[in-house]
């Protein structure tokens, strides 16, 4: 199979409604899975008016200001399908935050695929505004993975 094959591949699974996918030819064994999203469960007496529903949780949130919130910003998104990473190692900082300043060309996380570690750089240059993914979450071709204010 050939690598625009299985990009095709790819990007077709993840556009369905299949959360998993066996693959099998000459030898060739791929599996592709999709994570449930998170949900929290909101009740309670506080929500006693309101009814019980689940909500995904796909994004971090921060303090920062209105006027910078209420722009949109420009994606950083991932060019591969993997596993994203936060920080170089688990008792690392991570590469950025809300509120940080990023220039393009900097490391914003790391993709893990087939085994290999892929440093995903910001396209942009400006402010994070949002952090969209969790460290190691599954993240698929596209997929924002922080939103900066230019």
């Amino acid at each position: 199979m050939e690598f625009e094959q299985l990009l095709r591949l790819v990007e077709t699974v993840a556009a369905s409604g299949l959360n998993e996918f066996d693959y099998e030819q000459n030898g060739l064994k791929l599996h592709l899975g999709k994570k449930a999203p998170k949900t929290v469960k909101v009740s309670g007496a506080g929500a006693a008016n309101i009814p019980v529903e689940e909500i995904p949780v796909t994004a971090q949130t921060a303090q920062i200001p209105a006027e910078v919130t209420a722009q949109t910003g420009t994606d950083v998104v991932s060019p591969i399908v993997g596993v994203f990473y936060a920080a170089p190692s688990p008792e690392s900082e991570p590469f950025v935050k809300v509120g940080d300043r990023v220039e393009a060309g900097q490391v914003i996380g790391i993709v893990e695929a087939m085994k290999l570690m892929n440093e995903i750089e910001s396209d942009v240059s400006g402010i994070v505004v949002e952090i969209c993914v969790q460290n190691g979450d599954g993240v698929e071709y596209g997929q924002p993975l922080i939103r900066v204010q230019e």
